[in-house]
């Protein structure tokens, strides 16, 4: 009887516990897809600033019932692969004249990059939000405009990494077509 009694009241306790879920690693995509016009041949000097008040790897958490003991980081800083990405963005649309004697400057201002999901025993819930600003300094001309993306998907268990991955990378992905097909953000960089 008393075994009995131990082993439901280890069953009671782990149900109630519930599970703490374990930290993923996601790469972030450096290379996007960018079509238009190129560029007169000019040089760009790129700048990424994240403003969050996080570690410079996280990208929010996975939830559960400690969702502070269960983020999901990037395998690099994010200034890091945001500016890798931004790089190949504007060496696509022609930018990377070596003799630029007034190259432009293009700074993406990371104001939120948070993925999170639900907390508790049940992980059924999740979103995605992004918020940037790109300024572009073309001497005394100057454009600011901030970009945004919110997403939310319901699901039957907590994701996978090659799901959270997918996800993420889908979002900055539609996230930065949007921001290279705006019509101000081309116009300011010369290549409409």
């Amino acid at each position: 009887m008393r075994k009995l009694m131990l082993v439901v009241a280890g069953l009671v306790t782990l149900l109630l516990s519930g599970c703490v879920l374990a930290p993923q690693t996601i790469s972030l995509a450096e290379q996007a897809d960018i079509q238009g016009m190129t560029s007169p041949g000019r040089e760009a000097l790129v700048r990424v600033v994240d403003e969050r008040q996080v570690g410079f790897d996280v990208l929010g958490h996975r939830g559960g019932r400690a969702p502070e003991n269960s983020p999901l980081l990037a395998d690099k800083p994010l200034t890091q692969a945001l500016t890798a990405r931004l790089q190949n963005s504007l060496a696509a649309l022609g930018f990377g004249a070596a003799n630029d004697p007034q190259p432009l400057r293009v700074q993406l201002t990371v104001e939120e990059f948070l993925y999170q999901c639900n907390e508790g025993i049940i992980v059924n819930e999740c979103s995605i939000s992004m918020r940037f600003q790109v300024t572009v300094i073309d001497g005394e001309k100057t454009f600011t405009k901030p970009y945004g993306i919110n997403e939310m998907r319901s699901l039957a268990t907590s994701p996978v990494k090659e799901y959270s991955q997918q996800w993420v990378n889908d979002a900055l992905g539609r996230l930065w077509s949007y921001m290279f097909n705006d019509a101000e953000l081309k116009r300011s960089l010369g290549v409409i």
